[in-house]
């Protein structure tokens, strides 16, 4: 056996109890590899129920350990930093409760990583509304806006900002789920996440600012007015949202 394939037996044996790699001769070897074992799922498991700590309450701890040993298996670790672990988590599960009655708990787990990734977003200024001062009103249709790095979106069927939100407490109250959908902002500024409910209208007109869109493209793709504008621009602006803002006179 040669390194590379000693390495593979040795990736395999700690996520699949009952395979190792060779013995190395020690008579302790089988202690000594349970006990790397065991580290190495524990570490696992619990960056992932730090990352998903209100799907995990809504699970329940022992089914939550019982996802997350089915999940490590096609989605081992493969970066030296644990904070990724849980980046296939929301699009397995949704495989995973798929016809079950649960899937809104994928939806639940975007959510959560929509703010786990953000907290590990590039730090950036924010703008102010100030920086619109300048500009002529009849260009106003042309200006671009730069979102926070930190900035997600998470759009659900279900009301999963709702669940997040009572769940941030112990006890939490059942949430129904027939309230319907809820659109989500996610950010961190100044190191402290947030996670916003808003109006559908004002998330596609956010969303498609954040794609590069025009304020007027942004706002004809929402099917929103001035005013809807307006009010979004204000409250982004007050959130620290926009980062830049690009004149139409500026060169590409």
């Amino acid at each position: 056996m040669n390194l590379r394939q000693f390495q593979a037996a040795f990736a395999q044996g700690l996520r699949q109890p009952g395979s190792a790699p060779p013995p190395d001769g020690a008579p302790d070897f089988d202690a000594r590899f349970d006990l790397y074992r065991n580290n190495s799922w524990q570490f696992f498991a619990t960056t992932l129920e730090q990352t998903y700590a209100v799907v995990q309450r809504r699970v329940g701890n022992e089914f939550f350990r019982q996802l997350a040993r089915e999940y490590r298996i096609v989605h081992p670790s493969r970066r030296g930093d644990l904070h990724w672990v849980g980046e296939d988590f929301p699009a397995w599960l949704a495989g995973r409760m798929a016809g079950s009655g649960y899937e809104w708990l994928a939806d639940l787990a975007r959510l959560e990583w929509a703010v786990t990734s953000a907290v590990v977003a590039a730090a950036a200024p924010s703008a102010t509304l100030g920086s619109l001062q300048h500009i002529a009103p009849d260009a106003l249709a042309d200006l671009r806006l730069t979102l926070h790095p930190s900035v997600r979106f998470v759009t659900s069927a279900f009301p999963v900002w709702s669940v997040w939100q009572a769940n941030q407490q112990d006890d939490a109250p059942s949430v129904d789920l027939a309230q319907g959908s809820e659109h989500c902002v996610v950010a961190c500024i100044g190191d402290q996440p947030v996670v916003y409910r808003i109006e559908t209208a004002d998330h596609r007109m956010l969303e498609r600012l954040a794609l590069g869109d025009a304020l007027g493209e942004a706002l004809d793709a929402a099917g929103s007015d001035a005013a809807v504008l307006g009010r979004v621009l204000g409250w982004a602006f007050a959130e620290k949202l926009v980062a830049s803002v690009i004149s139409p006179s500026a060169p590409a």
